[in-house]
């Protein structure tokens, strides 16, 4: 004959499987409903994948100018980001002369003076920096001198956004 004892904890086992059982918990609808919305936001980053194209004409010492194209990769989901610029120096002795570069691209913050403006790096096969340049608050580029200051502010080193 079992004793009274094995029948309450037989009891008991039952009471908390059955109980046990019940609908989800808060804590476990909100870990399912954060797993949902980060599958979301990780397929709304892959749509946001894209080049952003900026183009002008900046002066030139010996030429009429030197016609720049710059194609910025946005793709959220690399961890390094590439460019392609082209560039045509016009009216030179030779005719119009293009050159054609590629690399990654490096973000940094600040230069002298302005230490919270966003600045594009253009890196070279060597990574190190061939151009670079800060983003203007209307979307525009400016290309910094070698020594990364702005250029003089009566001649055009600006990029638009095409």
């Amino acid at each position: 004959m079992a004793s009274p004892m094995k029948y309450n904890l037989l009891a008991l086992l039952l009471l908390t499987l059955l109980f046990g059982c019940d609908d989800d918990t808060e804590e476990t609808m909100y870990e399912e409903e954060s797993v949902a919305s980060t599958e979301k936001e990780i397929i709304l980053h892959s749509e946001t994948s894209y080049w952003l194209s900026y183009e002008g004409v900046i002066p030139c010492a010996d030429c009429d100018g030197i016609k720049m194209e710059l194609k910025l990769e946005n793709n959220p989901d690399k961890t390094t980001q590439s460019y392609e610029l082209s560039e045509t120096y016009l009216g030179t002795a030779d005719g119009d002369r293009k050159f054609l570069q590629s690399g990654q691209i490096e973000i940094s913050y600040g230069i002298t003076g302005e230490p919270n403006v966003f600045v594009i790096n253009l890196l070279n096969e060597n990574l190190k920096p061939s151009h670079r340049f800060i983003q203007e608050a209307n979307g525009k580029l400016s290309l910094l001198t070698g020594d990364s200051k702005r250029n003089p502010t009566d001649q055009n080193y600006i990029l638009d956004k095409k």
